[in-house]
């Protein structure tokens, strides 16, 4: 492991500053939990780490009525535990609490699950699902990309230099709107997702009036299966019309084959949890085990 210094900014400004002078040398602590591992294992070797857990503005859970705002080091554990998070977007709190152990959702936070950019990220496909924006801050001010815009690649993000996630801006679920979470590992806990699928259906006198599915860990970002949510759109739930919509999505996903799983057997699952999450959405309950 090749030595780096250590320094803890105590503002935003000098988080800033320091990563605009410290240039591709730098990089930013937030939990820890992807950086430190990557740094052991020899994939980063910063010249400089700033630990940004003493910069207050990336802190905190704020209700803006239609819409709730993320500090970009909030952790896992509170995202889980936050009854705001919990009623205002139930399916970042379902993916939150699914994050590692107990040790790991106390230490990892939303910002670094986003900015990591891993095919597999948790917060990622609830977040998308939901129309998620990001508030990004550096030399020339402040700027709002959303999510989908801001992820490019495995381990890519559209950060320019000196530039660092402050907030995570997420619309509220509203009322008429279901949203899921669902997560496939190759044990029951403490496992990197297989695949992962996030769902929002808007329902409307028995008719879907809007629909959203998004697959983790089966492309190399996460992505909307747009071809299985149109033909839902606007249309009364069926046994058959869920179980295609459920194989359209599988034909969208652009899986590999690596340690957890095959590209085929990726594929088969989405199929098969896709029509669990579609069911478990249309009926309104949680059926996920």
């Amino acid at each position: 492991m090749t030595a780096f210094e250590y320094v803890k900014p105590a503002s935003l400004e000098q988080l800033i500053s320091g990563l605009l002078k410290a240039g591709r040398s730098g990089a930013v602590l937030a939990g820890g939990t992807d950086v430190l591992v990557k740094i052991r294992a020899g994939k980063m070797e910063p010249r400089v780490l700033f630990d940004a857990s003493g910069v207050p503005n990336l802190r905190g859970l704020h209700d803006e009525g239609e819409r709730l705002r993320i500090g970009a080091a909030v952790t896992m554990a509170e995202l889980a535990s936050s009854p705001l998070v919990r009623a205002k977007v139930p399916a970042l709190a379902e993916a939150a609490a699914q994050v590692g152990a107990r040790q790991i959702r106390n230490r990892a936070t939303v910002g670094g699950n986003i900015v990591t950019a891993s095919p597999a990220a948790d917060s990622v496909p609830p977040l998308l699902a939901s129309g998620a924006a990001l508030i990004l801050a550096g030399p020339d001010g402040r700027r709002e990309l959303s999510l989908a815009e801001f992820l490019t690649g495995p381990g890519q993000v559209l950060l320019a230099p000196g530039e660092v996630l402050v907030d995570v801006v997420v619309p509220a679920d509203r009322p008429g709107i279901r949203s899921r979470f669902l997560k496939v590992g190759r044990r029951r806990a403490m496992a990197i997702s297989v695949i992962s699928l996030a769902g929002r259906l808007e329902m409307t006198g028995g008719i879907m009036r809007e629909a959203r599915i998004l697959l983790g860990a089966v492309a190399p970002t996460a992505i909307r299966a747009f071809h299985a949510e149109d033909a839902l759109r606007g249309r009364r739930p069926s046994a058959a019309l869920l179980a295609e919509a459920a194989r359209l999505a599988a034909e969208e996903a652009r899986p590999i084959t690596d340690v957890r799983a095959t590209a085929d057997g990726r594929r088969r699952l989405v199929e098969a949890w896709a029509l669990h999450l579609l069911q478990s959405l249309v009926d309104g309950e949680r059926r996920c085990v």
